[in-house]
């Protein structure tokens, strides 16, 4: 759980935290772009009927590291702790684009389009707004809600891989829903 002194004092940098956060991506993103891949045939026919072909397909995948944001200084200064060391991280989703570090399992994959199916559905700038009002009023990175359906959407792919669901119609009951 993310520790904050003076949380009222934080309340008016949050659309500046989320439009750093908006610019951090796009920016790595468009760094890591030139070196990427598409997902495996096979990744995408496994991952067929829980997304879309033409999100499979638009999916870029990189084998890469991101850095700390720039920002996290000024986070760390207002007292704001917690925050998730980009070097710790299996992977990252930027926009339509999955970095990894390290070998990624098919479920990390999966979690990660779960993140692809959030920006396509939200939108990069909603998103990022999401994420770090979630980060803030939910205790931290567990308790962002666009995570947490991300983890619960892996979890039940893991138990149960051949029962199909479509990620996109949850991302869109939940966005309805106020879950998001």
């Amino acid at each position: 759980m993310p520790r904050i002194r003076g949380t009222v004092f934080i309340l008016p940098f949050v659309p500046l935290f989320s439009w750093l956060t908006a610019r951090y991506i796009a920016r790595h993103r468009e760094q890591l772009l030139p070196a990427s891949q598409p997902i495996s045939a096979r990744d995408q026919e496994d991952l067929s009927g829980f997304f879309s072909s033409s999100l499979l397909a638009e999916t870029r995948i990189v084998c890469a590291s991101v850095p700390n944001p720039k920002f996290y200084r000024l986070v760390k200064m207002l007292g704001i702790e917690g925050v998730l060391e980009m070097s710790s991280i299996g992977a990252i989703t930027l926009v339509d684009l999955v970095a990894y570090p390290d070998p990624m399992h098919r479920k990390t994959l999966f979690h990660e389009l779960v993140h692809a199916v959030q920006y396509q559905v939200l939108g990069l700038r909603r998103f990022a707004d999401l994420y770090v009002r979630g980060f803030l009023n939910h205790g931290g990175y567990d308790g962002i809600p666009l995570e947490r359906q991300a983890y619960e959407l892996e979890e039940r792919f893991s138990r149960k891989p051949k029962k199909i669901f479509s990620v996109e119609e949850d991302v869109v009951q939940r966005l309805h829903s106020g879950l998001l």
